[in-house]
């Protein structure tokens, strides 16, 4: 079945959703990373959808969600993201979050006790201070739209860094995700930066699964977040930053291997 494109209400308007699978069985939400949409998960929904009901969220100022005019905080995220699920009428789920969409979904367990049967990070965002210092060169506004149209040059440049360049296709449609998004996408790095994501990751508790490449620029980090949870289900896939597009068969068997197992 194709999938279906719907839109969420929230607190601060609209919040943009992609659905496969049958509504009767048991619930997915996903969570992108900075600053794609939605659209990543679109081959993992695919090879889910007979087993699950899926719904792949475009955050706010992503995607075709609503631009907001600040975001202040992670939380501030999960919130809204939170209230579109609501008037979805989706009680219970289990939540997957790529990147900064992990950010988002891990701040939701301790918020909305009893919500989530689960939680997955792909790529966990478990960085120190000194390493939040050194992201922020790079990961905080990567170009800034002027004029002259030279900063395509740069955002096309550094997609290639992060790994959008394996097809001509996911270069461009990041390219466009990326330009949607370049008033939001420093807010949402700032965000991330300044979010004590340690806490809220020690603090889950609902099954709890971890995912990355070896290739992912938070690779680094994977380890750390084995080891601060032990009890962490690990799974390590291929496809650099873009896990859900280069790889979508190692994500989508970690993640139904892992639901399956609870």
């Amino acid at each position: 079945m194709p999938i279906r494109r719907r839109y969420a209400d929230c607190r601060d308007g609209q919040i943009h959703v992609r659905e496969a699978g049958d509504p009767a069985k048991p619930t997915i939400c996903l969570f992108h990373q900075t600053a794609s949409s939605g659209v990543m998960f679109e081959q993992v929904m695919a090879r889910l959808e007979d087993r699950y009901h899926l719904l792949a969220f475009d955050s706010p100022g992503f995607g075709q969600s609503y631009q907001p005019a600040a975001i202040p905080d992670m939380r501030y995220v999960a919130d809204r993201l939170m209230e579109a699920i609501d008037s979805l009428g989706i009680a219970r789920f289990h939540a997957c979050g790529h990147h900064t969409g992990g950010c988002a979904a891990v701040e939701m367990p301790r918020a909305f006790p009893g919500r989530l049967g689960s939680l997955t990070l792909i790529g966990p965002v478990l960085v120190n201070e000194v390493e939040k210092a050194e992201y922020r060169k790079v990961f905080v506004r990567p170009f800034a739209a002027e004029a002259s149209g030279a900063f395509l040059a740069t955002a096309w440049s550094y997609l290639e860094m992060i790994g959008a360049a394996a097809t001509v296709d996911l270069h461009c449609r990041e390219m466009v995700d990326h330009l949607i998004a370049r008033e939001t996408m420093p807010m949402a790095f700032s965000a991330v930066w300044n979010q004590d994501v340690e806490g809220a990751y020690r603090s889950v508790d609902v099954p709890l699964h971890i995912m990355c490449s070896k290739d992912d620029v938070l690779w680094p980090l994977f380890e750390r977040a084995g080891t601060m949870r032990p009890d962490a289900v690990q799974s390590i896939v291929g496809g650099a930053d873009f896990q859900p597009d280069r790889d979508p068969d190692g994500v989508a068997n970690a993640l139904d291997a892992f639901l399956r197992g609870l």
